[in-house]
């Protein structure tokens, strides 16, 4: 059993409409050109769909070695349009591929905030028949799995809520929460995927909506109906058999507990120093079956959250 995590798979895919993009051409502290892009894209037909992205290249490493991405991201910098600069009819269509990554940082109020974003990777073309998309895979060790519930009176809503531990291309550990198992897929969850187990699951970028505030009682004449906000939620289409951490293909409970220590003192320390100033959300730093089985005799401690996915 290793005490590393190998490998995971971390793809997330978003095809859609560049609607804000900021770019920065420089030389980095190595002398190199390099490029930083950080935008927006909306890849469904609401502005709800849209989440931000950003990548960054150098030309040359430290070493001298040459980037294969340079001149591909380069090409889209000097190409791209955006619906702010351009318009509707003139922003560029783009299907974006890169991995979550972490962004955590101390609010103006001294909150920490443990937040994702997406880091991009690759650039490419739409077809013209291709349509919006917003999805991932994402390949890690089960955390946790607990039923969703809704309201003060914490009434379950049928659905579970997993977190999934990933990690990225360098190998940080990417905690990715509130990952949705809707209702008509619950019972094949419970009965093939426990905690400690490593899976990879797939998840579609859906928009759903909270309900609206009731009408108050009493008041005069019509009141107006407050609608729900839109949101967009990580919801779970289909996953690979699970794996026990004392398999090849598992991820075992000594490998995660030492990298969540590692988080924990990035975190803390994130937290010694306090809010650094700027904006909020600015970064500081089912498969083919088997006899794989069930959730337990536990019963999971009930999480109550409801809002965007946190990128």
């Amino acid at each position: 059993m290793s005490d590393k995590i190998r490998s995971l798979v971390n793809m997330v895919t978003l095809s859609g409409k560049v609607t804000e993009i900021e770019i920065r051409k420089g030389n980095n502290k190595n002398k190199s050109a390099d490029i930083s892009i950080k935008g927006e894209i909306q890849f469904g037909d609401t502005k709800a769909h849209t989440r931000k992205f950003e990548t960054y290249v150098a030309e040359f490493n430290a070493e001298g070695k040459e980037s294969k991405m340079y001149d591909k991201i380069l090409t889209f910098a000097n190409s791209v349009k955006s619906v702010a600069k351009a318009g509707e009819d003139e922003a560029t269509m783009v299907s974006i591929q890169g991995e979550f990554g972490t962004n955590d940082y101390m609010s103006s109020k001294d909150k920490l905030i443990e937040g994702l974003k997406i880091n991009a990777k690759f650039f490419n073309d739409v077809k013209v028949d291709e349509e919006f998309k917003g999805v991932a895979d994402v390949e890690g060790y089960i955390q946790t799995i607990a039923p969703e519930v809704k309201g003060e009176e914490e009434k379950e809503t049928g659905r579970l809520r997993v977190t999934i531990i990933t990690t990225d291309f360098f190998g940080n550990i990417i905690p990715v929460k509130n990952i949705i198992v809707p209702a008509d897929l619950r019972e094949g969850f419970e009965e093939g995927y426990q905690e400690g187990q490593t899976a990879k699951l797939f998840v579609d970028f859906i928009v759903n909506q909270s309900e609206g505030k009731p009408v108050k009682a009493g008041g005069l004449g019509k009141q107006r109906v407050t609608q729900g906000k839109s949101y967009v939620e990580m919801i779970v289409t289909g996953a690979d058999p699970a794996f026990d951490e004392d398999d090849e293909m598992g991820i075992s409970t000594e490998a995660i507990r030492i990298a969540l220590s590692e988080r924990k003192a990035k975190l803390d320390d994130l937290k010694s120093k306090g809010y650094q100033g700027g904006k909020d959300g600015k970064s500081s730093g089912g498969g083919k079956s088997d006899n794989r089985k069930g959730l337990g005799n536990g019963k999971p401690k009930p999480i109550e959250e409801d809002g965007d996915i946190p990128f």
